[in-house]
């Protein structure tokens, strides 16, 4: 079977788990970049998945990837890259506190924020803009990998 593994015993006929399973698989891939795809019974593809995107951002951080601040004056454009930011699922809060020193989204009023301070040299880095791209791929393609989740979920794909 392409992806890897058995079927599940818990899919049907058509190879469609029950709605619950299916949702609590796109929660977990959310969670654990690859780990719905392992709920579903597709272990090498999960794996795969995993080490692409926990890969991707690693990438990222190390190169000085800019973790996206919400910036009233670019509302729309900020908050679609924190969603990309956020597309990785619980490391980006994790990252947000490495980086930041607290779990932060928004840019702050005062400009001699420890934060901003942090964000702009960040910025300023040689690298900055290839980690930023791997970070946002990171968690784009995870977002991408719930629709693939779901779809081998509801039995829409072999």
């Amino acid at each position: 079977m392409a992806g890897g593994g058995p079927r599940d015993a818990g899919a049907d006929a058509a190879g469609a788990f029950s709605r619950g399973k299916t949702l609590l698989a796109v929660a977990l891939a959310w969670a654990v970049p690859g780990l719905g795809h392992v709920v579903l019974g597709r272990v090498r593809r999960g794996i795969l998945f995993f080490v692409l995107i926990a890969g991707s951002f690693a990438l990222g951080l190390a190169h000085d990837g800019r973790l996206a601040l919400r910036d009233p004056r670019q509302s729309v454009l900020t908050t679609l890259q924190i969603v990309a930011n956020a597309g990785v699922g619980p490391a980006d809060p994790a990252a947000r506190w490495a980086v930041y020193g607290e779990i932060a989204y928004s840019m702050p009023q005062d400009p001699s924020s420890r934060r901003l301070v942090i964000f702009r040299d960040r910025t300023r880095s040689a690298l900055s803009m290839y980690g930023t791209a791997y970070l946002w791929t990171a968690g784009l393609m995870n977002l991408l990998l719930l629709f693939d989740v779901w779809d081998i979920g509801r039995g829409r794909k072999a």
